[in-house]
């Protein structure tokens, strides 16, 4: 078995580890009040089971839980040796940041053989904390961070497949629009057709990974663009700028980039650019 308790830091860190560990015989846990903290719990050999108000999951390799504190539950090998690696932790953001990465109060993640990073950040993770050489414990909370957001984009749920399985179903597309973005033609159907699906079901992925429609994914990346030709192309005219980014109407680009960005074009490139109030002081 490998433990480690960190040091408590004097200040409550966004994410504070508390416990993390490899156990090589995983034995019966039995808790009715739920653990204090958030616990992460995963396989690494054999297979397991935890239940839960109900429910039961069998947990073989390269599955976890992530249980929220409080939340009664029980967990037992079923086949073989089963060895666990586990995390618990806490903090004052940890609630809000579990919740902004879309994980409810038990969570369970399953992830392919290939590239696996979750177990290699649990690893590196614990090896780093086997040091003892972060007392005031701002590493174990970025590192945690970047944990849980691999849990988001490398993992899978039982209610959706993991963010990088659901990119590589429209990276094509991400990928041609960065070539064709300046096309003034190019609309929903077109868009559509790179990937041979329906309009409806376009969005539906591109609500599922960014939160917007495709078409206001093509705005923002038109206006991303123009955002680093407005400072960078001074000899370039605010309009002509909006015509190489795909907008056909000037005044449709500034009352556009105005709603988006909070400022016209033009201050924008005051703001940013190679006149800016700081750029003349420091001449």
């Amino acid at each position: 078995m490998r433990l480690v308790v960190p040091a408590s830091p004097a200040e409550l860190l966004p994410l504070q580890l508390e416990t993390i560990g490899f156990k090589h015989d995983q034995e019966t846990i039995d808790r009715p009040s739920g653990y204090p903290y958030y616990h992460w719990l995963q396989t690494l050999e054999g297979v397991g089971e935890l239940s839960m108000t109900g429910r039961t999951w069998r947990l073989p390799e390269r599955t976890g839980i992530l249980l929220a504190p409080g939340v009664p539950h029980r967990y037992e090998a079923k086949e073989g040796q089963w060895q666990t690696g586990f995390i618990t932790f806490h903090g004052s953001s940890a609630a809000s940041i579990v919740q902004a990465l879309g994980f409810g109060i038990a969570e369970r993640f399953q992830w392919e053989t290939v590239h696996d990073q979750i177990t290699g950040q649990l690893e590196s993770l614990l090896t780093f904390a086997e040091t003892g050489s972060d007392p005031s414990g701002w590493r174990y909370s970025a590192d945690l961070y970047r944990f849980l957001t691999l849990l988001r984009t490398d993992a899978r749920t039982d209610k959706r497949p993991s963010m990088s399985k659901r990119l590589e179903r429209i990276q094509s597309l991400l990928d041609w629009l960065e070539q064709h973005f300046a096309n003034p033609d190019i609309g929903l159907s077109e868009m559509a057709a790179q990937l041979g699906i329906g309009e409806r079901q376009l969005n539906e992925r591109f609500r599922e990974l960014f939160g917007q429609t495709a078409y206001a994914y093509l705005i923002q990346l038109r206006l991303r663009k123009a955002k680093e030709w407005l400072p960078s192309r001074p000899d370039w005219t605010v309009r002509r700028i909006g015509e190489a980014v795909g907008f056909r109407d000037p005044s449709h680009f500034v009352a556009t980039f105005r709603r988006l960005e909070g400022m016209t074009p033009e201050a924008y490139r005051r703001l940013y650019g190679e006149g800016s109030a700081m750029e003349r002081h420091q001449d």
